[in-house]
């Protein structure tokens, strides 16, 4: 007995000796008061919590809107009390996932860093799981060209993939993709325009198979991806991750120009590597294509480029690139791949490929039928009886990526005459691309300007006025081949100088301001390259008070063609309009011309000739263009 009492009180002296040792070991982290206060003004510590200036007492509120992000009740508007409620959280015992130092393993590590503590020794299973999960190697930026029938993807759009340990480009698709969207639940364009410039919608991170991506952009909206992988450290990639991990679930006000998914990436990228400064240089937008421009003009940034066309591009090539009559087989046999095909084997060959191709395309954009993996199979078997190398060619890389491309900022000088009076001119074009700028890294046929505008000096008179301000303006030339027979249409809507008196009647001198919205839709042809050509049938609607009954529209052909070539770009154009309005039919004509002076200049010539009821107005204009 006596034996049993001395163990006993000798292993509650070991476990009081432990617990003490255990507890003198965790020593609470305290900070003085002036460090304190260095430590909640630091640049890092505002990056992590996304502070922003603000009218607050201290000066600075968070974009995060989720309350989970923030310890305590006034951490959203006080990046101080927000790091003290850190230190408390991190003092306290240890509760699993649910301590601070699990959920907020950045912010912990941060801290940690800059106060030379240890980090808690907590377990954190969901975190390493997760983490485990992901096991990123390196990090890519991906870029997704422009989607034209999409409002949120018109100018293209970014994300990032987490390139695990042992992955090659044979299994990229595996690996896991980081997003940044706007939750959008609004199906009309106009109400989504409103929310999305407003803030109007949350903004999420999400982490998807890279798989889903991919189907997404490349097979069923037809969108090229170029993949940049970036040169970052491992301690890089796994700050990154620790940051991710904070931003799950966590709502940020999501701007369709400015705090959007290409923004939100750069904030990412500045806590993987102190010392950059990316979101400085988009105070006002942050358009796709320029922040990885951006991005990768840091020295040593990227690593390797990789282009990934859309499905569409490989059917594109087979229509310029085999013969009528292989195509229109391959038609046939993506409906009924059992007829019998009368051509050389080659041909065969090439038909069955297209045809297969067709069909996994239609399949992948939801346009099947119920028999539809059956025909493929048949395709597949019968092209495999054939013993000839492939015959379909690989969509080439484009010379110039996206990024390479022209800025999509644009200021023009310009000097002109109409209206009976000569003038100077200055434009502004935040975004993004017109017909006649420089179609390297752009989608062909598309034009998307955005907030254009033009101010004009009278010289006679010496008066200063706006001539016009867009809205937006959009064309979608996509041309017709052997497989795809698109929608041409434009869309363009704002305000504009008119050449009309005070009583809506024509007039070649006076000019009055009137609201606009022009549409339309047709066909496009390449007739020539690099010709192409394109007939819609447009109509518009201006109103202004200057106008008779205060609006007039007007119904008729629009029809033109573009020529480019490596330097230079033309455009003719004419639209004719049968109004119900004093002058009644009314033509306008132009003629408009680019020649690029070399990066970021180029010079730009139009002419037009304006014919209401058989009168008309002239203007000539030259001007230079720059590009930032």
């Amino acid at each position: 007995m006596i034996l049993l009492m001395l163990r006993a009180g000798t292993l509650c002296l070991v476990a009081v000796t432990c617990l003490i040792c255990s507890l003198a070991s965790a020593t609470p982290l305290e900070l003085p008061a002036e460090k304190l206060r260095e430590l909640a003004s630091s640049p890092t510590w505002h990056l992590l919590l996304r502070y922003e200036p603000a009218r607050t007492p201290s000066g600075f509120r968070s974009e995060a809107r989720s309350a989970h992000y923030f310890l305590s009740n006034d951490g959203r508007e006080n990046p101080e009390s927000e790091l003290k409620a850190l230190i408390a959280a991190l003092n306290t015992p240890a509760k699993g996932d649910e301590h601070a130092a699990c959920r907020f393993p950045a912010r912990t590590a941060w801290l940690n860093e800059q106060t030379n503590a240890e980090s808690p020794s907590v377990a954190c299973p969901a975190y390493d799981e997760w983490r485990g999960l992901v096991n990123p190697q390196q990090v890519t930026l991906v870029f997704a060209s422009d989607y034209i029938n999409s409002p949120s993807s018109m100018f293209g759009h970014t994300f990032l993939r987490l390139d695990a340990s042992g992955q090659t480009e044979d299994t990229r698709l595996l690996a896991y993709a980081v997003n940044y969207a706007a939750q959008a639940d609004a199906k009309n364009p106009f109400t989504f325009a409103v929310k999305g410039l407003s803030g109007g919608y949350p903004g999420v991170f999400s982490l998807m198979p890279y798989y889903e991506k991919v189907k997404e952009y490349s097979d069923l909206e037809n969108r090229d991806l170029w993949e940049y992988q970036l040169d970052l450290t491992p301690d890089e990639v796994r700050l990154l991750l620790t940051h991710l991990w904070e931003l799950r679930s966590v709502e940020f006000p999501y701007y369709f120009l400015t705090r959007n998914c290409s923004f939100q990436l750069l904030a990412l990228l500045e806590f993987a590597r102190p010392g950059l400064a990316l979101r400085k240089d988009f105070p006002v937008q942050a358009i796709p294509t320029d922040t990885v421009r951006r991005v990768l003009l840091e020295p040593g940034m990227l690593r390797q480029k990789t282009y990934r066309p859309a499905a569409e591009r490989q059917l594109v090539m087979a229509a310029h690139h085999f013969p009528s009559r292989v195509n229109t087989t391959a038609k046939k046999l993506a409906t009924s791949p059992e007829i019998t095909v009368d051509l050389p084997p080659t041909e065969v060959a090439a038909a069955l490929e297209t045809a297969f191709d067709l069909s996994y395309y239609q399949f992948m954009a939801g346009n099947n039928a119920p028999d539809q993996t059956r025909k493929m199979r048949t395709l597949l078997t019968r092209r495999a009886a054939i013993d000839l190398p492939e015959q379909r060619l690989k969509p080439a890389e484009p010379a110039v990526d996206p990024a390479s491309g022209h800025p999509t900022a644009r200021i023009a000088l310009a000097t002109g005459h109409a209206r009976d009076a000569t003038y100077l001119a200055l434009r502004l074009r935040p975004a993004y691309h017109d017909l006649l700028d420089p179609p390297d890294g752009y989608r062909p046929g598309a034009h998307i300007d955005f907030l254009d505008g033009e101010v004009r000096l009278d010289e006679d008179s010496q008066r200063l006025y706006v001539e016009r301000m867009a809205a937006i303006d959009i064309d979608s030339l996509a041309p017709f081949d052997a497989f795809f027979k698109p929608v041409s249409w434009f869309f363009g809507t704002g305000w504009r100088q008119a050449a009309v008196d005070g009583n809506g009647a024509f007039s070649d001198e006076a000019h009055h301001g009137v609201a606009y919205l022009d549409t339309g839709a047709g066909i496009s042809l390449t007739v020539a390259n690099p010709v192409q050509c394109f007939l819609q049938l447009g109509m518009d609607v201006e109103t202004g008070h200057s106008l008779e009954k205060g609006w007039r529209s007007g119904v008729g052909p629009r029809t033109g063609c573009l020529a480019a070539g490596d330097e230079w770009r033309i455009r003719l154009q004419s639209d004719l309009r049968w109004r119900n309005a004093p002058n009644g039919i009314e033509h306008q004509l132009r003629l408009e011309g680019q020649h690029d002076l070399g990066p970021g200049h180029a010079l730009r010539l139009q002419l037009g000739l304006l014919q209401p009821d058989g009168q008309e107005d002239i203007t000539m204009e030259l001007g230079w263009i720059h590009y930032f």
